[in-house]
């Protein structure tokens, strides 16, 4: 099993919107995108038409950064 923090965004009625969500998944069986899919119930068959389902406009899925200190 691997847990991964992912970030979802876009809009929703025009208003910006930015979640955060912990994925557990197995990757023998699922990838990320399907982990997604399957954390909102959804039969969508990919992340455009899960979008197109919750109402999120100009979405998109991405890993969360983390800036390392400079010095």
């Amino acid at each position: 099993m691997i847990q991964e923090k992912i970030i979802v965004e876009g809009y929703v009625n025009g208003m910006k919107f930015s979640k955060a969500l912990d994925l557990t998944y197995n990757p023998d069986q699922h990838d990320v995108e399907e982990a997604l899919i399957d954390y909102y119930g959804s039969t969508a068959m990919s992340f455009e038409e899960l979008a197109v389902q919750q109402g999120w406009q100009d979405s998109y899925w991405t890993y969360p950064t983390y800036l390392d200190h400079v010095i």
